[in-house]
């Protein structure tokens, strides 16, 4: 059953099946099929196989949005406790999965970046979207002294989503959670004053 347009349902499904085996391996008819759109329709909502990729970068780009937004704008709890609780909230996604998925926007910027320009600008600016998130919550905990007043919150905005990125990548590798277990008790060491 459809939950929205059909060019949303083309996305979504599209966006499912290329978490779980690339863009590269995930084929338009595949997609067609599991969104229930009859074949020959693609190109009527897309000009190419690239510009679906660019819908599903900011259908991905969307939704790892809002989790950002609903973790770490939670005024009830204070900035350092907001990234605390985000990291725990993708490491039980993660445990669901069976550590096999890993973070959708990293896994096509490993896999598309050296293909294709426009996939790469759209990669990074979600990404730069994402990071500004973490950035806005080391400014707030700068503001309330739970870091240190010199904290350089861009680059360490920049280096917490690195660090986060690599050890999904391990965990992936390694189908363990340990490596992103030991991402989270070095980031929580890393930031305390």
């Amino acid at each position: 059953m459809a939950h929205g347009s059909p060019r949303e349902e083309i996305v979504r499904k599209g966006a499912a099946l290329i978490h779980a085996q690339g863009f590269k391996a995930t084929g338009i008819q595949q997609v067609l099929a599991a969104a229930g759109i009859p074949k020959g329709s693609f190109y009527y909502y897309f000009k190419s196989k690239e510009d679906f990729g660019l819908a599903v970068i900011d259908y991905f780009t969307s939704n790892i949005g809002e989790i950002f937004n609903r973790c770490l704008k939670n005024e009830e709890a204070p900035p350092l406790k907001r990234l605390e609780n985000l990291f725990m909230y993708f490491e039980n996604v993660f445990q669901i999965a069976g550590c096999a998925l890993g973070c959708p926007i990293g896994n096509l910027s490993l896999e598309l970046a050296g293909s294709s320009e426009r996939l790469r600008s759209h990669l990074e600016a979600a990404v730069n979207k994402l990071i500004l998130r973490i950035e806005t919550c080391l400014r707030e905990a700068k503001q309330d002294h739970s870091v240190s007043a010199g904290l350089d919150t861009h680059d360490t905005a920049q280096f917490i989503f690195h660090a986060f990125e690599g050890a999904i990548l391990h965990m992936k590798v390694k189908r363990n959670i340990e490596p992103y277990r030991a991402f989270r008790r070095h980031m929580a060491g890393y930031l305390k004053k």
